[in-house]
């Protein structure tokens, strides 16, 4: 039992909180009003407060019963004392906080708590903003489902952002579970509910999500692979969502939902940074499959030429794409530079997905200049050979020409050496593939998956000096599964002098190898069972 010193005589915190219970009953109305759950400041003090509770920080009070106020001192935190008026209903702490700081709550709570439970009032606590936030979202008002979804989501906008990965999933599955009881019962609500509520989470997380994607490669790589599934999950349930509702409103109370959804779709994709092919698809969702109608789309392009960005200028050029106003477009491709190669590319890529050939056209030769230096400055080095396979892939749906094409492998270097490899076996140049693959020191099973077996069976001649390197390179490693390769080789260069008519230089070949490896007995046995004279 705990006794409060109280002068001449003393009294115990039981006996106080007994007295008074009508006074602490208003402190802790003021506190529920005063500190809102879904506030993350809010609930940090209340969650400190409980801490200080349990943790019996809030053992030594003194009373003074002719002032009516309790005076409580802390234990643990540095000389914070705080005072407890009940006449006048007022709390002080020489913290210096001017609001309802954790040491004015603590000594609340500890109070209320020795006649009644504080967990059931914490339970009700958080239950009544949930009730507060579902009745908020039955208005059917715009504004009250932002102000709802922005309280929401808030925790995923003041995380650190060196948090770990797994404590942004753990928020973002909370403010979920918090989501669910909001869903509106009427089947015709429940797509646009989840297409705000799916934007309002990508805008709240987008930094923390940014920091991690954008990051060096090789850094945190099993929390970057479990941030870039949140955003993958996230764009596929909005996706989902704008196809749910379709291009037209199903109900008449929606239409302000959808007028409104325009400045959001806007404030996500041009007032955050970084991760711009992601929030160009967003954009471009939007656009493309809820606002199909020529005066929407001219009233976002009036609003979207007051935005001095670059960005801005890919959105106004997205829509001269969409529309098939090539003049315009031609107009603002004069603003490509080295710097903002990036943020054209996605637009060069939906030119090409719709099968717009005169766009992209437009597009990549207003690129052409910059690619070279853009893929060995700005592109990591183990993505680029998918990188040039991708932007060849555009210049040949630009209808380049394969002079034009054929000059930028130079550009490349080694990272496009599969794509050019692949060029030349199409075209059926299979002289200068083997040259390609001896350059650049192309193993033996590189060049096999790049197109060996159709260059043997197309010209043996033109590939015997690469298959001959391989094989020597085989024999020199000096063990029997090495020699073994060496010998499937000589039976390909077999097969392909036999058909290029080349019988006698063949039996030279294999009987000159025979000689200068004849030391080498396990070859000399490989070589015996594999038959290799014509």
């Amino acid at each position: 039992m705990l006794f409060l010193g109280s002068g001449p005589m003393n009294m115990t915190v039981e006996r106080v909180s007994y007295l008074h219970e009508n006074e602490i009953n208003e402190f802790m109305n003021a506190i529920k009003h005063a500190l809102r759950p879904d506030i993350e400041s809010n609930a940090l003090e209340v969650r400190r407060a409980v801490a200080l509770v349990r943790n019996g920080a809030t053992n030594s009070y003194r009373y003074a019963p002719s002032e009516g106020a309790v005076i409580a001192t802390l234990l643990g935190v540095d000389s914070e004392n705080v005072r407890l008026s009940f006449n006048n209903v007022d709390a002080n702490c020489t913290c210096g906080y001017a609001g309802w700081c954790s040491h004015r709550v603590a000594v609340v709570f500890h109070l209320y708590s020795q006649h009644k439970s504080l967990n059931d009032w914490l339970h009700e606590w958080r239950r009544t903003e949930s009730q507060q936030m579902a009745l908020s979202i039955a208005e059917r008002t715009p504004d009250a489902w932002i102000d709802v979804l922005t309280r929401l989501t808030q925790p995923l906008r003041t995380i650190d952002m060196a948090e770990n990965p797994g404590v942004f999933i753990h928020e973002s599955t909370i403010v979920n579970q918090k989501a669910t009881p909001l869903i509106p019962f009427e089947y015709e609500w429940k797509p646009l509910f989840e297409l705000y509520y799916r934007l309002h989470v990508l805008d709240a997380g987008w930094a923390y999500v940014k920091s991690h994607l954008s990051a060096e490669p090789t850094s945190f790589f099993y929390g970057k692979w479990y941030v870039q599934n949140w955003l993958t999950e996230q764009l596929g349930k909005l996706n989902d969502s704008v196809n749910a509702i379709g291009a037209k409103p199903k109900l008449f109370e929606a239409d302000a939902f959808h007028e409104r959804v325009k400045d959001l779709v806007r404030t996500f994709a041009l007032g955050n940074s970084g991760l711009f092919q992601e929030r160009f698809h967003v954009y471009r969702l939007f656009w493309q499959q809820l606002f199909p109608f020529r005066a929407a789309r001219d009233a976002e392009l009036t609003i979207l030429t007051n935005e001095d960005s670059e960005e801005a200028r890919i959105f106004i050029a997205f829509f001269h794409l969409i529309q098939g106003e090539h003049d315009e477009l031609s107009e603002l491709v004069n603003h490509v530079t080295a710097a903002n190669v990036a943020t054209w590319l996605p637009l060069a890529k939906l030119a090409e997905n719709n099968e717009e050939t005169d766009a992209l056209a437009i597009i990549m030769h207003a690129l052409l200049p910059f690619i070279g230096d853009y893929v060995n400055e700005s592109v990591l080095l183990s993505s680029r050979p998918a990188f040039v396979r991708d932007i060849d892939g555009l210049f040949e749906a630009a209808d380049f020409s394969e002079e034009l094409r054929e000059s930028m492998f130079a550009q490349y270097g080694e990272p496009g050496v599969d794509v050019y490899a692949d060029f030349l076996v199409e075209r059926e140049r299979f002289g200068e593939w083997a040259a390609l693959m001896h350059r650049y020191g192309v193993s033996y099973e590189g060049a096999e998956a790049g197109g060996l077996k159709v260059a043997l069976a197309s010209d043996p001649s033109a590939v015997m000096p690469l298959l001959h390197t391989f094989a020597m390179s085989f024999i020199k490693e000096k063990n029997r599964y090495s020699y073994r390769r060496a010998v499937k080789l000589f039976k390909q260069m077999k097969t392909g002098s036999k058909k290029s008519g080349k019988v006698d230089f063949w039996n030279k070949y294999i009987d000159t190898v025979r000689e200068k490896n004849r030391r080498l007995r396990a070859l000399m046995e490989e070589m015996e069972k594999g038959n290799l004279n014509l």
